[in-house]
Protein backbone atom coordinates (compact mmCIF):
# COMPACT_ATOMS: atom_id res chain seq x y z
CA UNK A 1 0.00 0.00 0.00
CA UNK A 2 1.02 3.62 -1.09
CA UNK A 3 0.13 6.99 0.44
CA UNK A 4 -0.39 9.91 -2.18
CA UNK A 5 -1.28 13.58 -2.03
CA UNK A 6 -2.01 14.63 -5.81
CA UNK A 7 -4.33 17.18 -8.04
CA UNK A 8 -7.28 16.97 -9.76
CA UNK A 9 -11.17 17.91 -11.21
CA UNK A 10 -18.68 15.19 -11.04
CA UNK A 11 -19.50 11.55 -11.61
CA UNK A 12 -21.52 9.55 -14.36
CA UNK A 13 -24.38 9.93 -16.21
CA UNK A 14 -27.67 7.89 -15.33
CA UNK A 15 -31.14 8.43 -17.34
CA UNK A 16 -34.20 8.77 -15.38
CA UNK A 17 -37.65 9.78 -16.02
CA UNK A 18 -39.81 12.68 -14.56
CA UNK A 19 -42.88 12.30 -12.69
CA UNK A 20 -45.96 13.28 -15.29
CA UNK A 21 -48.62 15.13 -13.99
CA UNK A 22 -51.57 12.97 -12.86
CA UNK A 23 -54.14 11.52 -15.64
CA UNK A 24 -56.94 13.61 -13.90
CA UNK A 25 -55.80 16.77 -14.92
CA UNK A 26 -56.49 15.35 -19.02
CA UNK A 27 -60.24 14.21 -17.83
CA UNK A 28 -61.76 17.96 -19.17
CA UNK A 29 -59.64 18.17 -22.21
CA UNK A 30 -61.49 16.87 -25.78
CA UNK A 31 -59.93 14.07 -26.90
CA UNK A 32 -57.81 16.23 -29.81
CA UNK A 33 -56.97 18.19 -27.25
CA UNK A 34 -55.79 15.43 -24.85
CA UNK A 35 -53.86 14.18 -27.95
CA UNK A 36 -51.93 17.32 -28.55
CA UNK A 37 -51.34 17.38 -24.47
CA UNK A 38 -49.79 13.76 -24.13
CA UNK A 39 -47.87 14.55 -27.50
CA UNK A 40 -46.00 17.35 -25.40
CA UNK A 41 -45.46 16.07 -22.44
CA UNK A 42 -44.14 12.82 -23.64
CA UNK A 43 -41.74 15.13 -26.14
CA UNK A 44 -41.23 17.10 -22.54
CA UNK A 45 -40.66 13.79 -20.71
CA UNK A 46 -37.93 12.20 -23.26
CA UNK A 47 -36.09 15.95 -22.76
CA UNK A 48 -36.60 15.69 -19.26
CA UNK A 49 -34.88 12.00 -19.19
CA UNK A 50 -31.84 13.41 -20.32
CA UNK A 51 -31.25 16.45 -18.52
CA UNK A 52 -32.37 15.17 -15.47
CA UNK A 53 -28.78 12.91 -15.30
CA UNK A 54 -26.71 12.59 -12.78
CA UNK A 55 -23.31 14.32 -12.86
CA UNK A 56 -22.94 11.23 -10.57
CA UNK A 57 -25.27 9.02 -8.96
CA UNK A 58 -23.82 6.48 -6.40
CA UNK A 59 -22.04 5.51 -4.61
CA UNK A 60 -23.87 5.89 -1.70
CA UNK A 61 -22.12 4.57 1.35
CA UNK A 62 -18.91 4.51 2.98
CA UNK A 63 -16.97 1.50 3.49
CA UNK A 64 -14.00 1.43 6.00
CA UNK A 65 -11.10 -1.37 4.98
CA UNK A 66 -8.30 -2.39 6.50
CA UNK A 67 -6.51 -3.02 2.84
CA UNK A 68 -3.71 -4.17 4.28
CA UNK A 69 -3.70 -7.41 1.83
CA UNK A 70 -4.57 -4.87 -1.08
CA UNK A 71 -2.76 -3.11 -3.64
CA UNK A 72 -3.59 0.59 -3.40
CA UNK A 73 -3.15 3.97 -2.10
CA UNK A 74 -4.84 6.42 0.22
CA UNK A 75 -6.13 9.69 -1.16
CA UNK A 76 -6.26 12.15 2.35
CA UNK A 77 -9.00 14.59 1.48
CA UNK A 78 -10.52 17.79 4.05
CA UNK A 79 -14.41 17.21 3.49
CA UNK A 80 -16.22 20.72 4.38
CA UNK A 81 -19.86 20.61 3.62
CA UNK A 82 -23.13 22.56 4.61
CA UNK A 83 -25.02 19.42 4.57
CA UNK A 84 -26.71 18.00 7.92
CA UNK A 85 -25.11 15.10 9.53
CA UNK A 86 -27.43 11.43 9.71
CA UNK A 87 -27.48 8.65 12.14
CA UNK A 88 -25.80 5.90 9.48
CA UNK A 89 -22.05 6.17 9.78
CA UNK A 90 -22.11 4.71 6.16
CA UNK A 91 -23.15 8.31 4.88
CA UNK A 92 -22.74 10.82 7.85
CA UNK A 93 -24.35 13.47 5.80
CA UNK A 94 -27.38 13.61 3.97
CA UNK A 95 -28.93 16.58 1.82
CA UNK A 96 -30.58 18.65 4.46
CA UNK A 97 -29.14 21.95 4.62
CA UNK A 98 -27.30 23.38 7.83
CA UNK A 99 -25.92 27.05 8.42
CA UNK A 100 -23.22 25.76 9.89
CA UNK A 101 -19.63 24.40 7.96
CA UNK A 102 -18.42 20.84 9.21
CA UNK A 103 -15.26 19.66 8.69
CA UNK A 104 -13.40 16.13 8.61
CA UNK A 105 -10.31 14.32 7.46
CA UNK A 106 -11.05 11.29 5.01
CA UNK A 107 -8.60 8.63 4.22
CA UNK A 108 -9.70 7.23 0.72
CA UNK A 109 -8.80 4.29 -0.41
CA UNK A 110 -8.08 4.29 -4.01
CA UNK A 111 -7.66 0.28 -5.75
CA UNK A 112 -4.93 -0.58 -8.27
CA UNK A 113 -6.93 -3.05 -9.59
CA UNK A 114 -9.51 -0.90 -12.13
CA UNK A 115 -9.58 1.09 -15.56
CA UNK A 116 -7.97 4.52 -15.37
CA UNK A 117 -10.82 7.64 -14.92
CA UNK A 118 -13.35 5.00 -13.38
CA UNK A 119 -14.80 4.65 -9.66
CA UNK A 120 -15.83 1.22 -8.35
CA UNK A 121 -18.37 2.12 -5.40
CA UNK A 122 -18.50 -0.63 -2.54
CA UNK A 123 -20.15 -3.35 -3.06
CA UNK A 124 -22.54 -5.18 -0.02
CA UNK A 125 -19.60 -7.19 0.52
CA UNK A 126 -16.90 -4.53 0.24
CA UNK A 127 -13.42 -5.46 -1.69
CA UNK A 128 -10.70 -3.46 -1.78
CA UNK A 129 -8.66 -5.37 -4.11
CA UNK A 130 -11.38 -3.49 -6.57
CA UNK A 131 -13.34 -0.99 -4.99
CA UNK A 132 -13.20 2.47 -3.60
CA UNK A 133 -13.68 3.06 0.36
CA UNK A 134 -11.95 4.55 3.16
CA UNK A 135 -9.37 3.51 5.62
CA UNK A 136 -10.42 6.69 8.52
CA UNK A 137 -12.98 9.13 8.78
CA UNK A 138 -11.61 12.03 11.73
CA UNK A 139 -14.17 14.67 12.66
CA UNK A 140 -12.61 18.02 12.60
CA UNK A 141 -14.01 20.05 15.45
CA UNK A 142 -13.46 24.21 13.41
CA UNK A 143 -12.26 26.19 11.22
CA UNK A 144 -8.61 26.69 12.72
CA UNK A 145 -8.34 23.03 13.23
CA UNK A 146 -8.52 22.74 9.30
CA UNK A 147 -6.39 24.99 8.96
CA UNK A 148 -3.81 23.43 10.85
CA UNK A 149 -4.49 20.29 9.03
CA UNK A 150 -3.68 22.23 5.45
CA UNK A 151 -0.83 23.34 6.84
CA UNK A 152 0.48 20.12 7.91
CA UNK A 153 -0.30 18.38 4.78
CA UNK A 154 1.17 21.11 3.12
CA UNK A 155 4.25 20.68 4.94
CA UNK A 156 4.89 17.01 3.32
CA UNK A 157 5.07 18.43 -0.04
CA UNK A 158 8.36 20.26 -1.96
CA UNK A 159 7.70 24.03 -1.57
CA UNK A 160 7.00 24.16 -5.49
CA UNK A 161 4.24 21.61 -4.97
CA UNK A 162 2.39 23.26 -1.91
CA UNK A 163 -1.24 23.15 -3.81
CA UNK A 164 -4.53 23.16 -2.41
CA UNK A 165 -6.72 22.02 -4.89
CA UNK A 166 -10.99 22.72 -3.85
CA UNK A 167 -13.23 20.59 -5.77
CA UNK A 168 -16.79 21.52 -6.10
CA UNK A 169 -19.29 18.97 -7.44
CA UNK A 170 -21.86 19.30 -9.67
CA UNK A 171 -25.90 18.17 -9.73
CA UNK A 172 -27.12 14.92 -8.51
CA UNK A 173 -24.04 14.27 -6.08
CA UNK A 174 -24.05 12.63 -2.49
CA UNK A 175 -22.00 12.98 0.15
CA UNK A 176 -19.86 9.99 0.04
CA UNK A 177 -19.90 10.30 -4.24
CA UNK A 178 -18.50 13.58 -4.72
CA UNK A 179 -15.68 12.72 -1.99
CA UNK A 180 -14.55 9.35 -3.97
CA UNK A 181 -14.78 11.40 -7.20
CA UNK A 182 -11.96 13.80 -5.97
CA UNK A 183 -10.10 11.00 -4.57
CA UNK A 184 -10.21 9.62 -8.05
CA UNK A 185 -8.92 12.81 -9.60
CA UNK A 186 -6.39 12.88 -7.38
CA UNK A 187 -5.07 10.05 -7.75
CA UNK A 188 -5.49 9.74 -11.25
CA UNK A 189 -4.02 13.28 -12.57
CA UNK A 190 -1.15 12.22 -10.18
CA UNK A 191 0.23 15.49 -9.44
CA UNK A 192 1.00 16.52 -6.20
CA UNK A 193 -1.78 18.73 -4.31
CA UNK A 194 -4.03 18.75 -0.71
CA UNK A 195 -7.27 18.08 -1.71
CA UNK A 196 -10.19 20.05 -0.13
CA UNK A 197 -13.77 19.01 -0.71
CA UNK A 198 -16.55 21.44 -0.95
CA UNK A 199 -19.90 19.04 -0.28
CA UNK A 200 -22.81 21.74 -1.18
CA UNK A 201 -25.86 20.10 -0.08
CA UNK A 202 -26.96 18.36 -3.44
CA UNK A 203 -29.70 15.46 -3.10
CA UNK A 204 -28.44 13.23 -4.72
CA UNK A 205 -30.95 11.93 -6.84
CA UNK A 206 -32.48 12.37 -10.21
CA UNK A 207 -35.58 14.19 -9.09
CA UNK A 208 -34.59 16.66 -7.52
CA UNK A 209 -32.93 19.01 -10.05
CA UNK A 210 -34.71 22.39 -8.59
CA UNK A 211 -33.72 21.55 -4.96
CA UNK A 212 -30.20 21.63 -6.44
CA UNK A 213 -30.56 24.83 -8.05
CA UNK A 214 -31.43 26.45 -4.93
CA UNK A 215 -29.09 24.42 -2.52
CA UNK A 216 -26.18 26.28 -4.98
CA UNK A 217 -27.99 29.49 -3.53
CA UNK A 218 -27.98 28.30 -0.35
CA UNK A 219 -24.52 27.39 -0.54
CA UNK A 220 -22.41 30.16 -2.04
CA UNK A 221 -21.19 31.69 1.70
CA UNK A 222 -20.45 28.34 2.67
CA UNK A 223 -17.90 27.97 -0.17
CA UNK A 224 -16.57 31.97 -0.08
CA UNK A 225 -15.17 30.50 3.61
CA UNK A 226 -13.93 27.49 2.20
CA UNK A 227 -11.78 29.50 -0.31
CA UNK A 228 -10.73 31.92 2.14
CA UNK A 229 -9.68 29.27 4.34
CA UNK A 230 -7.30 27.77 1.90
CA UNK A 231 -6.49 31.21 1.13
CA UNK A 232 -5.10 31.63 4.25
CA UNK A 233 -2.69 28.46 4.15
CA UNK A 234 0.64 28.28 3.67
CA UNK A 235 -0.17 26.88 0.14
CA UNK A 236 1.94 28.17 -3.12
CA UNK A 237 -1.57 28.56 -4.75
CA UNK A 238 -5.04 27.49 -4.43
CA UNK A 239 -6.28 25.54 -7.30
CA UNK A 240 -10.39 25.72 -7.80
CA UNK A 241 -11.75 22.96 -10.10
CA UNK A 242 -15.79 23.08 -10.67
CA UNK A 243 -18.13 20.67 -12.70
CA UNK A 244 -21.44 20.89 -13.99
CA UNK A 245 -23.61 22.68 -11.80
CA UNK A 246 -20.95 23.41 -9.08
CA UNK A 247 -19.43 25.83 -11.94
CA UNK A 248 -22.41 28.01 -11.30
CA UNK A 249 -22.00 27.80 -7.46
CA UNK A 250 -18.35 28.32 -8.08
CA UNK A 251 -18.22 31.15 -9.87
CA UNK A 252 -21.20 33.22 -7.33
CA UNK A 253 -18.36 32.45 -4.59
CA UNK A 254 -16.00 34.22 -6.22
CA UNK A 255 -18.13 37.03 -7.58
CA UNK A 256 -19.35 37.50 -3.52
CA UNK A 257 -15.48 37.49 -2.58
CA UNK A 258 -14.98 40.64 -4.97
CA UNK A 259 -17.82 42.76 -4.24
CA UNK A 260 -16.90 41.92 -0.65
CA UNK A 261 -13.41 43.19 -1.62
CA UNK A 262 -11.64 40.10 -0.44
CA UNK A 263 -8.93 40.62 -3.19
CA UNK A 264 -6.09 38.86 -1.03
CA UNK A 265 -8.08 35.95 -1.53
CA UNK A 266 -9.11 36.07 -5.02
CA UNK A 267 -5.72 36.17 -6.30
CA UNK A 268 -4.54 33.43 -4.09
CA UNK A 269 -6.62 31.93 -7.22
CA UNK A 270 -4.63 29.69 -9.62
CA UNK A 271 -6.01 27.74 -11.67
CA UNK A 272 -9.80 28.14 -11.59
CA UNK A 273 -10.94 25.11 -13.69
CA UNK A 274 -14.48 24.93 -14.89
CA UNK A 275 -15.68 21.71 -16.62
CA UNK A 276 -18.52 21.56 -18.56
CA UNK A 277 -19.75 25.01 -17.40
CA UNK A 278 -23.71 24.81 -17.32
CA UNK A 279 -23.67 28.40 -17.28
CA UNK A 280 -26.59 30.63 -19.08
CA UNK A 281 -23.62 33.27 -20.73
CA UNK A 282 -25.56 36.17 -20.02
CA UNK A 283 -25.22 35.55 -16.77
CA UNK A 284 -21.42 34.19 -17.18
CA UNK A 285 -21.04 37.50 -18.43
CA UNK A 286 -22.76 39.55 -15.28
CA UNK A 287 -20.77 37.59 -12.83
CA UNK A 288 -17.05 37.77 -14.92
CA UNK A 289 -18.06 41.60 -14.95
CA UNK A 290 -17.58 41.78 -11.35
CA UNK A 291 -14.80 39.61 -10.79
CA UNK A 292 -11.47 41.35 -10.10
CA UNK A 293 -8.65 40.41 -9.26
CA UNK A 294 -9.73 37.36 -12.32
CA UNK A 295 -8.07 34.16 -11.31
CA UNK A 296 -4.96 33.19 -13.60
CA UNK A 297 -5.16 31.01 -15.58
CA UNK A 298 -8.59 30.89 -15.74
CA UNK A 299 -10.12 27.62 -18.08
CA UNK A 300 -13.19 26.96 -19.43
CA UNK A 301 -13.04 22.67 -20.45
CA UNK A 302 -15.77 22.50 -23.18
CA UNK A 303 -17.66 20.12 -25.37
CA UNK A 304 -19.83 20.74 -28.29
CA UNK A 305 -20.90 16.90 -28.16
CA UNK A 306 -21.99 17.50 -24.19
CA UNK A 307 -25.99 16.58 -24.84
CA UNK A 308 -26.76 17.51 -21.09
CA UNK A 309 -25.97 21.22 -22.05
CA UNK A 310 -27.42 20.93 -25.73
CA UNK A 311 -30.58 19.82 -23.51
CA UNK A 312 -29.94 22.70 -20.83
CA UNK A 313 -30.31 25.54 -23.43
CA UNK A 314 -33.08 24.16 -25.57
CA UNK A 315 -34.90 24.15 -22.34
CA UNK A 316 -34.06 27.69 -21.51
CA UNK A 317 -35.30 29.16 -24.67
CA UNK A 318 -32.16 28.61 -26.47
CA UNK A 319 -29.84 30.45 -24.76
CA UNK A 320 -26.13 29.03 -24.83
CA UNK A 321 -24.53 27.09 -22.05
CA UNK A 322 -21.02 28.22 -21.55
CA UNK A 323 -19.98 24.52 -21.64
CA UNK A 324 -20.93 23.79 -25.13
CA UNK A 325 -17.76 26.34 -26.58
CA UNK A 326 -20.54 28.10 -28.81
CA UNK A 327 -18.54 31.52 -28.84
CA UNK A 328 -14.70 31.00 -28.30
CA UNK A 329 -13.68 34.65 -29.16
CA UNK A 330 -15.96 36.05 -26.60
CA UNK A 331 -14.95 34.04 -23.95
CA UNK A 332 -10.57 34.87 -25.04
CA UNK A 333 -12.18 38.20 -25.30
CA UNK A 334 -12.33 38.03 -21.35
CA UNK A 335 -9.30 36.41 -20.97
CA UNK A 336 -10.49 32.99 -20.55
CA UNK A 337 -8.47 29.72 -22.13
CA UNK A 338 -11.41 26.94 -23.61
CA UNK A 339 -9.60 23.64 -23.69
CA UNK A 340 -12.22 21.39 -26.59
CA UNK A 341 -12.87 18.18 -25.26
CA UNK A 342 -15.33 17.05 -28.05
CA UNK A 343 -13.12 14.58 -30.42
CA UNK A 344 -11.85 12.52 -27.18
CA UNK A 345 -14.17 9.35 -27.60
CA UNK A 346 -13.09 7.10 -24.98
CA UNK A 347 -14.35 7.20 -20.72
CA UNK A 348 -17.63 8.81 -22.69
CA UNK A 349 -20.23 8.36 -20.11
CA UNK A 350 -23.17 8.41 -22.45
CA UNK A 351 -23.61 11.97 -22.86
CA UNK A 352 -19.88 13.30 -22.76
CA UNK A 353 -20.61 15.88 -19.77
CA UNK A 354 -17.88 13.78 -17.26
CA UNK A 355 -15.00 13.88 -19.89
CA UNK A 356 -12.78 15.44 -17.76
CA UNK A 357 -13.01 12.90 -14.84
CA UNK A 358 -13.07 9.72 -17.19
CA UNK A 359 -10.93 9.79 -20.01
CA UNK A 360 -7.79 7.89 -19.90
CA UNK A 361 -6.31 10.00 -22.71
CA UNK A 362 -6.91 12.77 -21.02
CA UNK A 363 -5.63 11.93 -17.53
CA UNK A 364 -2.46 10.60 -19.41
CA UNK A 365 -2.26 13.97 -21.07
CA UNK A 366 -2.52 15.59 -18.47
CA UNK A 367 0.04 12.83 -16.20
CA UNK A 368 2.81 13.06 -19.12
CA UNK A 369 2.85 16.94 -18.46
CA UNK A 370 1.36 18.24 -22.06
CA UNK A 371 -1.19 19.76 -21.14
CA UNK A 372 -1.72 21.35 -17.34
CA UNK A 373 -4.21 23.86 -16.47
CA UNK A 374 -1.86 25.72 -15.18
CA UNK A 375 0.30 26.53 -18.08
CA UNK A 376 -2.17 26.63 -20.59
CA UNK A 377 -1.56 29.36 -23.24
CA UNK A 378 -4.23 31.81 -24.90
CA UNK A 379 -4.01 30.74 -27.71
CA UNK A 380 -3.63 27.59 -30.39
CA UNK A 381 -0.44 28.14 -32.07
CA UNK A 382 1.53 28.92 -28.45
CA UNK A 383 -0.46 25.47 -27.76
CA UNK A 384 1.34 23.81 -30.41
CA UNK A 385 4.46 24.85 -29.87
CA UNK A 386 4.26 23.22 -26.88
CA UNK A 387 2.85 19.71 -27.30
CA UNK A 388 2.70 19.22 -31.21
CA UNK A 389 0.13 19.88 -33.58
CA UNK A 390 -2.16 16.44 -32.94
CA UNK A 391 -3.24 17.57 -29.52
CA UNK A 392 -3.50 21.22 -29.82
CA UNK A 393 -5.77 20.42 -33.22
CA UNK A 394 -7.61 17.82 -30.37
CA UNK A 395 -7.93 19.73 -27.46
CA UNK A 396 -7.80 23.70 -28.29
CA UNK A 397 -10.60 25.54 -29.62
CA UNK A 398 -10.37 28.84 -31.28
CA UNK A 399 -7.29 30.32 -33.00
Amino acid sequence: MKSMRRMMPDPAFTAVTERLAPATFFTHLTSAAMVKVRRHALASLAVMCLLLVACAGGPAEFALYDPAPAQGSVVPILAITPRKPVDDPKLRYGDGRNSDLSYADIDVWVPDDRKLGTIKPPSHTPDPSSEFGVTGIDEVASESDALARINAQLKRLPPDDRIVMIFIHGYNVSYVSGIYRQAQLIHDFDQPVVGIHYSWPSAGKTSAYLYDRDSVQFARDGLQRTIELAARSNARTVAVVAHSMGTLLTMEAVRQLSLSNKKSALKRISPLVLASPDIDGDVFRSQISVIEPKPSPFVVLASRKDKALKISRDLRGGTSRIGQGDDIEALQELGITVVDLSEITDGQDGASHATFANSPTLIRLIQSGAISPASLPENREAFARRVGDGVADMLFLGN
